[in-house]
């Protein structure tokens, strides 16, 4: 019996740390232009669905709602740039990137910038809403990894890589790997489990 007690109790206080490691993120941001209900919504689970396994819980505001004794833990300011609709795909010219994120004096700042235009030629004029929707979560997931990690490294795999391609956005399999979700943590929990990951490289 006090054997199934202390069980219990260690179970209980398990979820109550991993509860307290869980952090909210507010982006900021308004709509892209031409981009419609469904692909926003797409976009935000994919963002939420990335992020979750590096104890991010992400809400939307847009900018104009923002109000001073706004309180959160970390905060992202998103916009969008270029035209999110497939129905006037123009080539993209030279080796931009599909976004980024702004740099000053080597520090890192809480605004990224998305090319909606070159996500879109990337994917194709025959790309779903959905499918939009998801390239986009994915594009700014891998910006929020930059924010939160507060580094310019990326890794050889998943969505930390330096570079996508049509199929990364496409892929219904495509997330971070263990390394880059550990960078992305606070660092007493990032020690714990991003160590056994580290230690192999």
């Amino acid at each position: 019996m006090w054997l199934t007690l202390r069980a219990m109790a260690l179970v209980g206080l398990v979820c109550v740390c991993g509860h307290a490691q869980t952090r909210t993120l507010a982006v900021y941001a308004e709509a892209g232009r031409a981009l419609d209900a469904d692909s926003i919504s797409s976009m935000r689970t994919e963002v939420q669905r990335l992020l979750a396994p590096a104890g991010l819980n992400v809400i939307w505001k847009k900018t104009s709602e923002r109000r001073s004794g706004e309180d959160f833990e970390l905060v992202v300011v998103a916009s969008f740039h270029g035209t999110c609709s497939t129905g006037n795909v123009k080539a993209a010219t030279g080796a931009a990137s599909l976004a980024d994120t702004s740099i000053s004096d080597g520090r890192i700042l809480p605004f990224l910038r998305v090319d909606c235009s070159r996500v879109i030629h990337l994917l194709g004029d025959r790309a779903e809403a959905s499918d939009i929707g998801r390239a986009l979560g994915r594009v700014i997931a891998h910006e929020i990894y930059h924010i939160v990690a507060n580094t310019t490294q990326h890794h050889d795999t998943g969505v930390a890589k330096a570079t996508f391609s049509a199929r990364d956005l496409m892929n219904p399999r495509f997330e971070f790997d263990a390394w880059s979700l550990a960078r992305m943590q606070p660092a007493s929990v990032a020690r714990v489990s991003g160590g056994a990951e580290n230690t192999g490289r």
